[in-house]
């Protein structure tokens, strides 16, 4: 078994990467106008007519014919990319654009010829058909490709970040309504314990019979009523505070958007359109040769980059990849120079093309990564805001419902002996001072209490109990609807509050991970009890994104626990994390869970779906 793990990593990585390019490739991200451009510069250098190029007065010559076929081919093009938005089925639109870019690539060098001919009267040179054929295929499905996928990781990663975004907006709004709420809490409290106080007083002072003790105590109970409703209110219904106005970001400079590219990635693109021309002007051998030296050029310029700009600013890591490349385009130029003849004058292309190729991906590059990177931060700050949102207003209700059931137990209960002391006999002086004594000290508790919370909340202290789950459902309510099934079992084990705030933080990224991958307005929760563990489940209607990242990272589950995975379940992306409820043993991945089929018309491409 151990023997084949290597071999099952390998398949999954090939399904991986299949599964991303067929992705990209059906994605309605292939004929953009980001690679319009790029195509177009990749016309001119690496894939330029050089056949045509007879001298440096020929150069203008090659551009204006690479500029014209490509012109052509793109307008030729244009129904294609209309049908590839307008067809409904990806398998239908994956042909279509495949067979296109073949087609394209396959007529290129008959529409260069006769843009040459129409254009300059010359001679069309057919020389080498197969290998500018076969380079121009192999180029233009990889190169397209290559900018789809990237394309489509930026479109893919621009929505997570798009929805995480809103939902930070939601649970700052969240949050200064809390603030109100805490401010409303502070005039309530302090000034009801003294109305209580006084009305206390002004009983004792009269006459202290069974109907007046009786009337107090209907005040002291309807306020505890009063407080328990407040201490459940939903927050949504509480008018936000003024909006603080968001610090526009400064602008970046066009050589902060350059980084290094994946290793190997620019000397193989470049080689891949280069070497086809060597191996039609000198054969095989050749080639190879051009290869063999190539390579270690291009590897060179990247490792070179990596030391260089290692811990360097934005700014300055650009200007070492602009100057990396020039200098590794000149000594290509010099390795040129022994594979071809000196009266050939495309010996200087790469002077050009490999700065152009090189600077190209690293753009894409930095692209990529910056909506990798901006993904990742947002996904943290918004755990980080929904966990502390929800222990706040946990902190904030937690003084509320302590002075309702602080009047309702021990004023009300103390109000009760007095006014059937006061139905029996004469009250005393004595008693009297006994409950003056001790309705001071259930005031002063709840007052105290108050300062207690309002320090730990200073000291930065959260006070977390089993309410933790509840209240950060309630949090995430004023983001998403959302639906949960807790079995009984699991809800006798959530007593244990550190249990309650595992499941909390599980349940809490799984929030996080629904917002990401869905467009979806609903999310569903289960939490179970399988063997010797709670098995904490959610999901959303969505896609889990597979594009491809420029750094390999971690989805950040890894923390929750053995057995945490997020994986892909029909139409749903499932977060899915088995909790032991004896911490001590090991803990088992569960197997994946069967989750509820729902009717066709709510599943993908929804957008908006029912309310729970």
């Amino acid at each position: 078994m151990a023997r084949r793990a290597p071999e099952l990593a390998a398949k999954r990585r090939i399904i991986l990467g299949v599964h991303v390019w067929w992705d990209a490739v059906t994605s309605r991200a292939f004929f953009t106008r980001t690679a319009l451009w790029i195509s177009l510069i990749v016309s001119l250098t690496v894939m330029a007519p050089f056949q045509h190029f007879s001298g440096p007065s020929g150069y203008l010559q090659v551009v204006v014919i690479a500029v014209v076929g490509w012109a052509i081919l793109v307008a030729a093009l244009i129904p294609v990319a209309r049908a590839e938005r307008r067809i409904q089925r990806a398998t239908a639109r994956g042909i279509l654009v495949l067979a296109a870019v073949v087609i394209a690539a396959t007529l290129r060098p008959f529409v260069n010829e006769g843009v040459y001919v129409l254009v300059y009267a010359g001679t069309p040179d057919f020389s080498g058909l197969t290998a500018r054929i076969t380079s121009n295929i192999v180029v233009w499905v990889a190169g397209l490709s290559i900018i789809a996928m990237t394309v489509r990781s930026i479109e893919l990663t621009r929505g997570s970040r798009a929805r995480l975004s809103a939902a930070i907006v939601a649970l700052t709004d969240g949050r200064r309504r809390l603030a109100r709420f805490e401010s409303e809490n502070r005039e309530v409290l302090s000034p009801l314990i003294s109305r209580l106080r006084r009305r206390r007083e002004e009983m004792l002072a009269g006459t202290i019979d069974f109907a007046a003790v009786r009337d107090y105590s209907e005040e002291v109970r309807t306020a505890s009523h009063q407080l328990e409703e407040r201490g459940g209110l939903d927050l949504r219904v509480i008018a936000a505070a003024a909006e603080e106005q968001p610090v526009d970001a400064p602008p970046r400079s066009a050589l902060t958007m350059l980084r290094p590219t994946p290793f190997a990635l620019t000397g193989f693109v470049f080689l891949l359109g280069a070497v086809p021309h060597v191996h039609h002007l000198a054969g095989p051998w050749v080639a190879a040769g051009a290869i063999l030296l190539g390579m270690p050029v291009t590897l060179a310029a990247d490792l070179a980059i990596r030391l260089l700009s290692r811990d360097a600013p934005p700014s300055r890591r650009g200007r070492i990849i602009v100057g990396t490349w020039i200098a590794a385009g000149v000594v290509m130029t010099l390795v040129a120079h022994l594979f071809i003849a000196p009266d050939d004058p495309t010996r200087l292309v790469p002077l050009a093309s490999l700065p152009l190729v090189a600077l190209a991906l690293a753009a894409c590059t930095d692209a990529m990564a910056r909506a990798s990177d901006s993904a990742h931060r947002l996904e943290v700050v918004l755990a980080l805001v929904a966990r502390t949102l929800t222990a706040k207003t946990a902190s904030a209700r937690r003084p509320l419902r302590n002075a309702a059931h602080v009047l309702h137990g021990r004023v009300q209960g103390r109000c009760v002996l007095l006014a059937a002391a006061a139905d029996e006999w004469e009250l005393t002086p004595d008693d009297v001072a006994t409950f003056r004594r001790e309705t001071d000290a259930a005031f002063d508790s709840i007052l105290a209490f108050i300062a207690e919370v309002d320090s730990a909340a200073l000291e930065g202290t959260v006070q977390s109990a089993h309410e933790d789950l509840s209240e950060l459902v309630a949090t995430w309510r004023s983001v998403v609807a959302v639906e949960s099934t807790i079995s009984r079992a699991a809800t006798d084990a959530l007593t244990d509050p550190a249990l309650s705030r595992r499941v909390a933080t599980i349940v809490n990224e799984g929030f996080v991970n629904a917002i990401k991958h869905s467009i979806a307005k609903q999310v569903w929760v289960d939490i179970d009890v399988t063997g010797d563990a709670l098995l904490v489940r959610t999901w959303s209607t969505g896609i889990l994104d597979k594009a491809p990242v420029v750094v390999p990272q971690l989805r950040g589950i890894s923390v929750l626990g053995v057995g945490a995975r997020i994986y892909q379940q029909g139409d749903a992306v499932v977060l899915e994390v088995p909790v032991p409820l004896n911490p001590e043993r090991d803990q088992v991945p569960a197997p994946i869970a069967v989750l509820p089929r729902r009717a066709w018309w709510s599943r993908r491409p929804a957008g908006a779906s029912r309310v729970g």
